[in-house]
């Protein structure tokens, strides 16, 4: 089996950045700058993340473990900032979801497979179930299991520490700061752990190969 098959395809990526980072910055900054409330502005904002997460859902006919956590999160912060008319909350919202995902991440470790083993298959894979077999069964090697254990401590621990700076940017800093910085934030953490990922992976790559 050759490892070329599962280079990691960002283009998935890259497009969901642009739907929920993006898209929803310029909606809110538009929003505010003509008037709207920043809490209305936020909700109206959300539109386009639970619609590009239901249009893959159909797209792929079944809803991803991705999509899933990114779906659940969003409506759940939109809810609680709306019932609470808390715009802090709202700007907060992100860091709930990115820390409980940190919990959950460090918390898979106790389960047979990591959570990381699950995203890595997503983007290594593109969704082929050939190739997802094929994935499947590089669990059966030690330093496959150990790469992933050790991906899975390293994101969670990074998004619980991102998560708590966001919390205490939402509640420290005025919210337009907040609402610039949060998501440059969450793009850079991105971009780091992923540089970081690779380069882990390669590393071990080559030790199993001198090996």
């Amino acid at each position: 089996m050759h490892s070329e098959r599962f280079t990691p395809r960002f283009g998935g990526l890259y497009r969901s950045l642009f739907v929920n980072v993006v898209l929803p910055l310029a909606v809110v900054q538009i929003l505010t700058h003509r008037g709207t409330p920043l809490l209305s502005a936020l909700a109206t904002s959300a539109i386009f993340p639970i619609a590009w997460s239901i249009f893959e859902a159909v797209k792929k006919r079944k809803l991803d473990i991705i999509a899933a956590i990114s779906l659940l999160f969003i409506i759940g912060g939109v809810l609680a900032s709306l019932f609470t008319h808390d715009p802090r909350l709202a700007l907060a919202k992100e860091s709930f979801g990115t820390g409980l995902l940190g919990a959950v991440c460090l918390g898979s470790l106790l389960a047979p497979r990591p959570l990381m083993f699950y995203f890595g298959r997503e983007f290594a894979t593109a969704g082929d179930p050939t190739r997802q077999g094929e994935w499947d069964q590089l669990w059966q090697a030690a330093p496959f299991r150990s790469v992933q254990r050790t991906l899975t401590v390293v994101w969670g621990v990074t998004w619980l520490a991102e998560a708590s700076l966001r919390f205490i940017m939402a509640y420290t800093l005025a919210p337009s700061l907040t609402l610039l910085l949060s998501p440059l934030l969450a793009v850079a953490t991105t971009i780091v752990l992923i540089a970081w990922t690779i380069a882990f992976a390669r590393r071990a790559q080559r030790r199993r190969a001198a090996r």
